[in-house]
């Protein structure tokens, strides 16, 4: 486990050198590409899909390596050019995965998650639903079913979400003859786009020739606005999963045909029940009924407190994936029945909800810190009472919390995040 903690410090020192870099870019060129609340919520977005990821990818893989061995009519042989037919297959894969998620509502539902922010930036690339992770399982099983075996299947995976996340960026310009076939910055900004002219096109993840191909292709002139045309007003991950769903029960439950409620998660987002109109926007506007971007201010006391939450989080999350990366053979059977992981799941789940109330000013966020804050001295003191240090740190972490947010909650009213109009 040496070479993953190690794969890990790497991964994630890359990741802040970028990131690090494009806001100084950002910030050099007088563009605000970046704020804390935009970038904490989809960096807790990635967190939880990455963490149902863990159980449920044992699900796939197991299915993948039944059909591959058992299955599928013959083997495809594992070399380079396999593997670059497999990328293209693949990618032609996500296209239409991609594509029919901005078709068909109840994939919507899910990938509306990765449309909701106004900003667009590194971080843009983590915020996922959890809900997607199911659905695209069943466009990828038919990998195995083809002959290529699980482990290609999952380098070819990990290979598209690292070229995805190089194309999340308004501070890459064009790139030349690069433009003609591969997917670049200035296409998937079209796709973030909410203009008129720009929406559901450059669905593509690597080539761009899908889109030339099938006519969902168009090329930037000017930078899009970001984010989705109904508006998100929150900064909680566990809101942003759920938001859309809300709205499509809510509409199937007020109509009254039978076909229309079904409808409602089959149509595209386009279509309503002709008896129940689109919800209200959330979106807030102007004395003269224009948009107002949303843009949150934090203030220095709240960031510094939101980014110690983040990182206890985050220590749970590698925690988590490290004690399954351990385990041999792993089954859902047995994740489930370790207590370790069981509790460590729990507890960041609790994390990604107290904290996303925490970033959206809610009244019952101070609660459920505190119910955070203890669970975290709770598992020190069950599950790591051999580490002598770690229980005093975190009970000392935890009280500090809890007096430290209580005071900006109750003592300092103008330390609470704000809305900027």
């Amino acid at each position: 486990m040496t070479g993953f903690l190690i794969l890990v410090a790497i991964i994630g020192a890359a990741f802040l050198i970028i990131v690090t870099y494009e806001a100084v870019v950002s910030y050099k060129s007088n563009i605000r590409v970046y704020t804390l609340a935009d970038s904490l919520a989809n960096v807790y977005c990635g967190i939880l899909e990455r963490s149902f990821d863990l159980f449920y990818a044992v699900i796939f893989l197991m299915a993948s390596q039944y059909l591959y061995e058992n299955v599928a009519p013959f083997r495809i042989p594992a070399n380079l050019g396999t593997w670059l037919l497999g990328l293209v297959l693949f990618d032609f894969i996500a296209y239409w995965f991609h594509r029919l998620s901005h078709e068909i509502n109840f994939l919507w539902a899910a990938h509306i998650v990765h449309h909701q922010s106004e900003e667009l930036n590194f971080t843009t690339v983590f915020r996922v639903s959890f809900f997607a992770v199911i659905f695209r399982s069943f466009f990828f099983i038919w990998m195995p079913l083809l002959g290529f075996d699980p482990f290609t299947i999952f380098s070819l995976g990990v290979f598209l979400a690292g070229y995805q996340f190089l194309t999340h960026s308004r501070m890459i310009g064009r790139l030349g003859i690069l433009e003609e076939f591969m997917t670049t910055p200035s296409h998937h900004r079209v796709h973030h786009g909410r203009n008129e002219k720009y929406m559901d096109h450059n669905y593509g993840h690597i080539f761009i020739i899908w889109d030339k191909l099938f006519g969902t292709f168009v090329k930037e002139d000017e930078e899009p606005l970001y984010g989705i045309t109904s508006g998100f007003e929150s900064n909680s991950a566990l809101s942003a999963q759920f938001s859309y769903w809300k709205d499509l029960f809510t509409r199937a439950y007020r109509t009254k045909s039978l076909s229309n409620k079904i409808k409602v998660f089959l149509k595209g987002p386009a279509w309503t029940p002709e008896d129940v109109g689109f919800l209200p926007s959330m979106y807030r506007t102007n004395k003269n009924g224009d948009r107002i971007k949303r843009d949150v201010r934090i203030s220095k006391e709240m960031s510094a407190y939101i980014i110690f939450g983040i990182i206890t989080t985050a220590a749970i999350f590698f925690r988590l994936t490290f004690i399954i990366k351990q385990m041999e053979a792993p089954t859902l059977s047995s994740i489930v029945q370790n207590i370790e992981v069981v509790s460590l799941a729990l507890t960041l789940m609790l994390s990604v909800f107290a904290q996303g109330r925490v970033m959206d000013k809610s009244r019952i966020a101070l609660p459920f810190e505190v119910i955070r804050l203890i669970s975290l001295s709770v598992i020190s003191y069950l599950l790591y009472s051999n580490i002598v240090w770690l229980l005093p740190l975190t009970a000392a972490y935890s009280l500090g919390s809890v007096v430290w947010y209580s005071y900006m909650k109750l003592a300092k009213p103008e330390e609470r995040i704000k809305l900027a109009s």
